[in-house]
C-alpha cells in the first residue's frame, strides 16, 4: 500500500473531503446539546463528546467545578467577550477544556485541541509538529496562532460551514498523526 499527502489543493476540496471522512460515533451529542440554553446537564453531554466518551470520576468533578458551577456567571457576558478575555475570566481547568468551554458558550469560536493543531501545523509549514504541553502553551498558541489561521481559512470558504472546517481540520490532524506512526 502506497499513500501520499496531497501538497496543494484549493481549501473547499480540503474542507469537502476531510470533513466528509470525519467519523464520530458521539456526534450526536454534540449537535443536541450545543447552541442550547446552558444548562449542567447539556455542558456535561458536550464534556463527555469531547472526551471521546464517558469521563472518569476526576474528570467529571472537574467538568462540574470548573464549568457547570461557572455557567450562572455567563449569563449577563456579553457574546463579543474576545477569547482572551474570556479565558483570562473562565480559564480555571486544563487549556483545551477551558477553550471547550468558550466554544460550548459561544460556538462560532473555534475548538482546539491536539489534531487541529497538528493539522494547523501542517498546512503552515509541511511538518506535522505535536502540541506542547503546558496550558500557558496551549492557551497562547490558541490566541495569537490558531484563532487568526482558523479565522482567514473560515472567511475564504464559501461552499462549508465552520462546522465543516473544524471537523476537516480535526480528521486531517487525526490522519497525519496515524500517518507519522504507520509510515510503510
Amino acid at each position: 500500500m502506497n499513500f501520499s499527502i496531497p501538497q496543494q489543493t484549493s481549501l473547499e476540496n480540503f474542507v469537502k473531503y476531510w470533513s466528509g471522512v470525519y467519523d464520530d460515533t458521539n456526534e450526536k451529542l454534540y449537535t443536541e446539546n450545543i447552541n442550547q440554553p446552558l444548562a449542567a446537564e447539556q455542558v456535561m453531554q458536550l464534556f463527555i463528546w469531547k472526551n471521546g466518551g464517558k469521563l472518569s470520576k476526576l474528570k467529571e468533578i472537574s467538568v462540574k467545578k470548573n464549568y457547570i458551577s461557572r455557567i450562572a456567571d455567563l449569563e449577563t457576558l456579553p457574546k463579543n467577550t474576545s477569547a482572551k478575555e474570556w479565558l483570562d475570566r473562565f480559564g480555571t481547568g486544563e487549556a483545551i477544556w477551558n477553550i471547550f468551554f468558550l466554544h460550548i458558550w459561544n460556538s462560532e469560536i473555534p475548538i482546539f485541541d491536539q489534531h487541529v493543531y497538528r493539522a494547523m501545523r501542517f498546512i503552515q509549514t509541511g511538518t506535522s509538529e505535536e502540541i506542547p504541553p503546558s496550558k500557558k502553551q496551549k492557551t497562547k498558541i490558541y490566541l495569537e496562532d490558531y484563532l487568526p489561521f482558523y479565522n482567514e481559512l473560515n472567511n475564504k470558504i464559501t461552499q462549508a460551514q465552520p462546522r465543516d472546517l473544524d471537523r476537516a481540520l480535526w480528521k486531517f490532524g487525526q490522519f497525519l498523526k496515524w500517518f507519522k506512526s504507520n509510515q510503510f
